[in-house]
C-alpha cells in the first residue's frame, strides 16, 4: 500500500517563525513534525510514500532522504505552497481502484494510522472522516474519499461541515455515504504559536499519547516529570530544579541557569550563566547571553516569541539572543598569521624534511608499533586530520605540522588548535583574553594532557597574558630540553 503525504504548506500563521521553519520540519521536543507521521506510516506497515513538498523541498529531502531510516521507500514531488489537493492527485497518475491513504505531514497527531486505514478498507466505498481530539485528523483514504479530497486542502476543513457534504451529496441522489472514526489520541494543527507551543510542552512533559520524547531520562524536582538529554549535551544538576522537558543534542546549559516549569531547548544551543528559563522554547542553534530571563516565550536564533499573543521582537545585539553559530564565529579570535611567522616556519619545516631520515629512526626505537601520531585540528569552523612524531620533544615532533603555519592556517604560537573543548569554553565564556590559534603553546608543548580541563584553561590564560616576547622560545627550550609537566606543576613553571 501507498501513502501520499502533504507537506507544503506555508506556514504563514506562525509568523515570523516560518522563516526558519516549513510546518513538517518544525521540531516538537526536538523531532520535525513530519517524522512522527513517517513513523507512523512504518507502523501501519505502509512502505511506498510520496511527500508533496513546495518551498522547502530541498530541507526536506535533507532530513527524510530515501525514508530507509523508517523502512520506507520515499520519493518527491513538488507542488505550489498549499495547492489544492484535487489538482495535484490528477498529476500522480494514480491507479483509481487502489487504496491509497492521503495524509497531512505537517500537523502533529498520535499514532493512529494504522487502526484508521483497517477502519477505512472495511468501508471502502464510504468516506470515512477521521476525527482526533474533536479535530479533523488530515487523514483520508481512496478511493472512498475521492469526492471529498478538498477537506484535506490547508486549512483543514472542520470534521462537522465534512459529514454536511457528504449529506448534502446523498440528498442530491448521489451514492455517497460518510462514516466518522473517532480515533484515541491527541492532535495539534500547528496553527498558531500557542498551539505549537502546547504540542511541544505535551511531548515535554510525556502527556502526548503515543509518544515519547527522545533522549535518556533523568529526573528533577518536579513530581513524576523529569528531563530527556540527548548525547552531548551539559547542564547542572537537573535534580535541583522544578522542571522538566527536553533537552538537544550538543547543547550547553551553565550550571547556574536557573530552570522551572517545562523547558524544551533544541540542538546546538548555548545557554550562558545567571539565565532564569521558565515555561519556554528554546529552538535549534540558539544563543541565551548572560542574566536573561526567559519566560513563556520562544526563542528562535535573533527572534523572541510571545505564543500568547502572537506577538514578536527581533533583536540586532548577539550579546542577548543570537544565532549560535554566528556567535561562535565573532567571538573566534580573528586569524592572521604574520609574515614572520611564516618565515620562520617554513625554515624550519625544511630543516624537519632534512631530518626525516633520523627523525623516522627515533620513533621507531621509541614507539616501534606507532611512530607517527595522528591528530585533530579545530581551525576555521571545521576539522582537519595532521600528524607528528611520535617522540618525547614536542616542538621537534611538530616540526610536520608547521605546514599550516607557512600556508597561513595557524599561528606560530598561539592557543591550542588541537582541543576543541577548551577553545569553544575559552571563546564562548571569555575566560581568557582572545589570541589567534597556534601551532606551538604551553598545552601543545608541555602540559600533559591529563590534566583538568579548569587547569589547562588557566595555564594557556596566564601563559598569553604574559607580554614578553621571550616567552616563547623560553616555551621551546622546556619542551626539549624537560620532560612535560604534570597536572600538579604551578601555573608559574611555563611561564
Amino acid at each position: 500500500m501507498q501513502a501520499i503525504i502533504f507537506a507544503n504548506r506555508n506556514g504563514n500563521e506562525l509568523s515570523p517563525l516560518h522563516q526558519h521553519y516549513c510546518p513538517a520540519l518544525l521540531p516538537v521536543g526536538n523531532k520535525a513534525v513530519i517524522e512522527f507521521t513517517l513513523e507512523d506510516l512504518a507502523e501501519a506497515h505502509i512502505d511506498r510514500v510520496r511527500i508533496v513538498t513546495s518551498s522547502h523541498s530541498a530541507a526536506i529531502e535533507k532530513l527524510v532522504g530515501n525514508g530507509q531510516k523508517w523502512g520506507l521507500e520515499v520519493e518527491y514531488f513538488l507542488s505550489r505552497e498549499q495547492e489544492d489537493v484535487s489538482k495535484i492527485l490528477p498529476r500522480l497518475a494514480l491507479n483509481q481502484n487502489e487504496a491509497i491513504l492521503l495524509a497531512r505531514a505537517d500537523i502533529l497527531r498520535s499514532p493512529c494510522i494504522k487502526s484508521f486505514v483497517q477502519f477505512s478498507k472495511q468501508m471502502s466505498h464510504s468516506y470515512v472522516v477521521a476525527k482526533i481530539a474533536n479535530q479533523n485528523a488530515g487523514l483520508m483514504l481512496l478511493p472512498g474519499a475521492s469526492h471529498f479530497t478538498e477537506d484535506l486542502n490547508w486549512p483543514l476543513a472542520n470534521c462537522h461541515g465534512a459529514v454536511q457534504r457528504v449529506d448534502q451529496a446523498a440528498a442530491q441522489g448521489a451514492e455517497q455515504q460518510s462514516v466518522t472514526q473517532i480515533l484515541h489520541g491527541d492532535c495539534f494543527l500547528l496553527d498558531s504559536l500557542e498551539n505549537y507551543m502546547g504540542a511541544n510542552q505535551a511531548l515535554a512533559s510525556a502527556t502526548l499519547t503515543g509518544a515519547t520524547p527522545k533522549g535518556r531520562y533523568f529526573s528533577s524536582a518536579a513530581p513524576v516529570k523529569g528531563f530527556y538529554l540527548a548525547a552531548k549535551t551539559k547542564s547542572g544538576q537537573l535534580s535541583m530544579h522544578n522542571a522538566w522537558g527536553v533537552i538537544g543534542k550538543n547543547s550547553w546549559i551553565d550550571e547556574s541557569v536557573d530552570m522551572q516549569q517545562s523547558i524544551i531547548v533544541g540542538k546546538n544551543c548555548l545557554i550562558e550563566k545567571a539565565c532564569s528559563l521558565k515555561n519556554c522554547l528554546i529552538l535549534d542553534n540558539t544563543y541565551i547571553g548572560q542574566g536573561l530571563n526567559v519566560s513563556n516565550a520562544i526563542v528562535c536564533k535573533d527572534l523572541l516569541l510571545m505564543p500568547e499573543n502572537g506577538g514578536h521582537l527581533r533583536l540586532t545585539d548577539p550579546s542577548i539572543i543570537a544565532d549560535n553559530r554566528q556567535q561562535a564565529k565573532r567571538q573566534q579570535p580573528s586569524q592572521s598569521v604574520s609574515l614572520l611567522d611564516r618565515t620562520q616556519a617554513l625554515i624550519l619545516f625544511f630543516a624537519g624534511l632534512i631530518l626525516t631520515p633520523l627523525l623516522m629512526m627515533v620513533s621507531l626505537m621509541t614507539h616501534p608499533k606507532r611512530p607517527m601520531v595522528t591528530e585533530t585540528l579545530f581551525i576555521k569552523g571545521g576539522q582537519k586530520s595532521t600528524w607528528r612524531w611520535n617522540i618525547s620533544p614536542r616542538f621537534i615532533a611538530r616540526l610536520p605540522q608547521l605546514y599550516w603555519v607557512f600556508t597561513g592556517r595557524l599561528a606560530l604560537f598561539g592557543a591550542t588548535p588541537f582541543e576543541q573543548k577548551i577553545q569553544t569554553t575559552k571563546q564562548l565564556k571569555q575566560i581568557k583574553p582572545a589570541t589567534s590559534l597556534g601551532l606551538y603553546g604551553p598545552l601543545q608543548l608541555v602540559i600533559d594532557a591529563a590534566a583538568p580541563i579548569e587547569e589547562r584553561q588557566l595555564v594557556e590564560a596566564e601563559f598569553f597574558a604574559i607580554n614578553q616576547r621571550s616567552k616563547y622560545w623560553s616555551l621551546v627550550s622546556k619542551s626539549i630540553f624537560a620532560k612535560s609537566v604534570k597536572h600538579k606543576t604551578p601555573v608559574n613553571a611555563v611561564k
